[in-house]
């Protein structure tokens, strides 16, 4: 599947296929790339046989692949397609969980985080890259696709516990929180807890993002509740911990533990297409701004581009 896509997107551009093919189920406009990517997946998956649930981004509810199947994959089938045009790295995610007998399509694809059983994400760019994280202790494994076969480039991803580097839209700054505001300060002129000068890296492709993220250190992010709980933020999140770095939808909680860190995978949507803000990256980074409090933009405000 991965493989499939990889090959479709390197001639997109020759073919047309950026060209725009309505709105997905979240009303955000999608690019034939898009559709491709996601008929794609869903008949794979349906000839593979264990999959009974099948939710994406670009579906408005869940659809039945097997009735016997033991699985629920979620998955947004291409994220950051408005790149497409300009070749900038675009990826896939998704999150694989049991399925819950009785249940609805819609109640297993809306399972807490923590309940995935696997996930993790494709990036497709000047190599494609395949990351994938199984079970809680499993670790993050990075594949690389050579002559038409992955390949383990690296069998145990570890995001460094800090970085410096920061990414998220700095356009956006007048319409953050103060406690957001005062952290990027701090952290721009070598204020933060490290001492060290933080350099941005914005890419606003959130799977080339959180590479980047994962194998430099740092944290990664937006603020505004924009970011899919199902399909983006939860695979995100357990990719991370099984790398060693961590998650937060900017909410502090009173765990010593995880340094006042809730993890993404904690929260339990309510709906197929609920969206958060999400952190995510090194962990002493993602404390840190975490302790400020205030670091979460409200949803009020829309951007164009």
């Amino acid at each position: 599947m991965v493989v499939l896509i990889s090959r479709r997107g390197a001639k997109s551009l020759i073919r047309g296929l950026e060209r725009r093919g309505g709105s997905n189920a979240s009303g955000d406009s999608q690019q034939k790339l898009d559709v491709v990517a996601n008929d794609i997946f869903k008949r794979h998956l349906t000839e593979c046989g264990g999959v009974k649930y099948y939710a994406s981004e670009e579906d408005d509810t869940p659809v039945v692949l097997n009735v016997d199947g033991g699985y629920v994959v979620c998955i947004d089938p291409l994220d950051g397609s408005r790149n497409i045009a300009c070749n900038v790295p675009v990826g896939s995610i998704f999150g694989v969980y049991r399925a819950i007998e009785g249940a609805s399509a819609e109640e297993n694809a809306v399972q807490p985080g923590r309940e995935q059983v696997a996930a993790g994400y494709a990036h497709y760019s000047g190599a494609t890259t395949l990351v994938l994280a199984c079970g809680d202790e499993g670790p993050a494994v990075e594949y690389t696709l050579f002559d038409g076969e992955f390949a383990v480039a690296n069998k145990r991803m570890s995001c460094p516990p800090r970085g410096q580097v920061y990414s998220l839209n700095d356009a956006r700054f007048d319409d953050w929180p103060e406690g957001l505001k005062s952290y990027i300060n701090d952290i721009r002129n070598g204020r933060g807890e490290s001492g060290s000068q933080y350099s941005a890296r914005y890419i606003c492709s959130l799977v080339g993002d959180a590479h980047r993220t994962l194998i430099y250190g740092g944290w990664c992010g937006n603020p505004r509740p924009h970011l899919r709980v199902v399909f983006e933020a939860a695979p995100l999140a357990f990719v991370a911990r099984a790398a060693g770095a961590a998650s937060s939808d900017g909410i502090r909680c009173s765990d010593e533990a995880t340094n006042g860190v809730e993890t993404i995978l904690d929260k339990k949507p309510t709906t197929l297409h609920e969206r958060s803000p999400l952190f995510l990256g090194s962990c002493e980074d993602i404390a840190e701004l975490v302790l400020r409090g205030d670091v979460r933009q409200d949803g009020s405000k829309t951007y164009s581009v």
